[in-house]
C-alpha cells in the first residue's frame, strides 16, 4: 500500500498545483493586477503571519531587533491591507454596475457609484503598487551627514560652495529640517569654502538623497573685473549618520594632530590647540574638524564623520554589482560630470536627470521642493521596473 500512496501524492500534488494556478489566474484578473503582483501580495500575507508571531515574544529580543521587524511587519500589513481594500471596493463596484443595468432612479444612482469606485479602484492599485517597490535601506534614517567641498574652478569654486550651503541651509528650514555644521573650511574670514553638516528630521534621507553629485554654476565672479563667465563646480555628498553607540572603531587606527583653530571665536580658539585633524590610517581618510572649543569634543566629531564614511563606503562596495550604483556616485568634481547647472545668465536651474529647468532666484532661496518630489517620482518608477524584473526572475520557466 505505501508504494501505491507514494505514487499518488505527486499527481494529488500535481492536481492542487494546477487548481491554485488557477485561482491565481482568477484572482489576478478580478484586480486587473498581473499574477506576479498576487504572488508577491500572497508572500506579503505569509510574511505578515511570521512576524506578527515573532513579535508576540519580543522579551527574548534585542531591541534593534524588536525595531526592525516592526518596520518589516508595518510594511507588510500596509501591502495585505491596501490589496484587501482594493477586493473590496473591486466586489463593491462589480455590484454596483449589475445594479446599474435597469434604468429606473436606483440604477442611475448605481451607475454613480460604479464611476466613483472605478476611479478610486485606480487610486488604490497604484498605490499598492508603490507600497511594494523595493526598499531603500536608508530611507528609515532620520540623521545623515552632507558635505559639500569645492570641485573645479579654483576661488570661484570656493564661493560656490559657501552659496550652496546657504541654499541648502534655508531648504533646511523650509522644511523643518534641523542642522549643525560639524567642520567647516574658510578663506580666513566668514565665508566658508567647505562644509560637512549633520541633518536631521522626518523623511531627511529621502529630500536630500537626490542632492549627491556635482553641481556646476555658470556666472561672472564676484571676483573677476573684466565681466568673463566663468564656470566651476562643488560637489556634495550625502551619507547616513552612524550614531556613536554603532560606532565600531578602535581609536587606535587613528592618527590625532591637534593644532589652533582659525576665524572667529575668541581667544580659547585662536589660542588653545583645540582643532584636530584627524586621519583613518587604514583607509587614509582624513577629516579636519574645529567647531567645537575642546579638542576632545572635536575628535569625536571626526571619528563620527569618517565612522560614517566608511559605513557608506562599505555599503557602496555591497551594491557595486546593481546598474544604478553609478548614479549614486559623487565623482571628481569635473564639470562634464554635473547633475545639475546654475546659469545666471539665464536665471535658470536645468536638473539633468529629468531634463527640468527651475527658477535660479526660487532655487537659491531655498525652494527646492518641485525638483526634489520630480526625482522621487522618478526613482518610484525605476523601483518600479526593478519589481517587476525581479518578479519575473522569481516566477519560473
Amino acid at each position: 500500500l505505501r508504494p501505491l500512496r507514494l505514487r499518488g501524492r505527486p499527481r494529488r500534488a500535481a492536481t492542487a498545483l494546477a487548481a491554485a494556478d488557477q485561482t491565481l489566474k482568477e484572482e489576478a484578473s478580478f484586480v486587473s493586477m498581473d499574477e506576479l503582483y498576487i504572488k508577491s501580495i500572497h508572500e506579503s500575507r505569509n510574511q505578515q503571519k511570521i512576524l506578527e508571531a515573532r513579535m508576540m515574544d519580543v522579551a527574548t529580543m534585542a531591541q534593534s531587533e524588536v525595531a526592525k521587524t516592526g518596520k518589516a511587519l508595518s510594511r507588510v500589513s500596509k501591502i495585505v491591507d491596501m490589496y484587501d481594500t482594493l477586493v473590496r471596493s473591486v466586489t463593491e463596484c462589480e455590484e454596483a454596475k449589475e445594479m446599474a443595468k435597469g434604468d429606473d432612479e436606483m440604477a442611475e444612482l448605481a451607475r454613480e457609484e460604479a464611476a466613483e469606485l472605478d476611479g478610486r479602484i485606480e487610486e488604490i492599485r497604484d498605490e499598492l503598487q508603490l507600497a511594494m517597490l523595493p526598499v531603500d535601506e536608508e530611507d528609515d534614517a532620520d540623521k545623515l551627514i552632507m558635505e559639500i567641498r569645492p570641485g573645479a574652478g579654483g576661488d570661484e569654486a570656493g564661493l560656490w560652495a559657501n552659496d550652496m550651503l546657504e541654499m541648502y541651509l534655508k531648504y533646511f528650514q523650509a522644511e523643518g529640517l534641523s542642522s549643525k555644521i560639524l567642520t567647516k573650511e574658510g578663506d580666513g574670514g566668514s565665508k566658508a569654502v567647505g562644509a560637512s553638516l549633520s541633518v536631521s528630521g522626518e523623511d531627511v534621507w529621502a529630500k536630500l538623497k537626490h542632492e549627491t553629485g556635482v553641481h556646476r554654476v555658470q556666472r561672472v565672479p564676484a571676483t573677476e573685473s573684466q565681466g568673463r563667465v566663468h564656470t566651476s563646480t562643488a560637489t556634495v555628498s550625502v551619507l547616513p549618520e552612524i550614531e556613536e553607540t554603532d560606532i565600531k572603531i578602535d581609536e587606535s587606527e587613528f592618527e590625532f594632530k591637534a593644532c589652533r583653530a582659525s576665524g572667529p571665536g575668541g581667544q580659547n580658539v585662536n589660542k588653545v590647540d583645540s582643532a584636530v585633524h584627524a586621519v583613518h590610517l587604514p583607509s587614509g581618510l582624513a577629516v579636519f574638524c574645529m567647531q567645537e572649543r575642546s579638542q576632545l569634543a572635536n575628535r569625536k566629531i571626526a571619528i563620527r564623520i569618517i565612522a560614517s564614511k566608511l559605513a557608506a563606503a562599505d555599503r557602496a562596495a555591497k551594491q557595486a554589482a546593481r546598474a544604478d550604483m553609478k548614479r549614486s556616485q559623487v565623482g571628481s568634481g569635473q564639470r562634464s560630470e554635473k547633475i545639475r547647472s546654475y546659469n545666471y545668465k539665464e536665471n535658470r536651474v536645468s536638473d539633468h536627470r529629468i531634463n527640468t529647468n527651475f527658477p535660479l532666484g526660487t532655487f537659491l532661496s531655498g525652494s527646492l521642493q518641485d525638483c526634489v518630489q520630480l526625482l522621487r517620482v522618478k526613482e518610484q518608477q525605476g523601483r518600479l521596473r526593478e519589481l517587476e524584473a525581479s518578479l519575473k526572475e522569481m516566477t519560473p520557466a
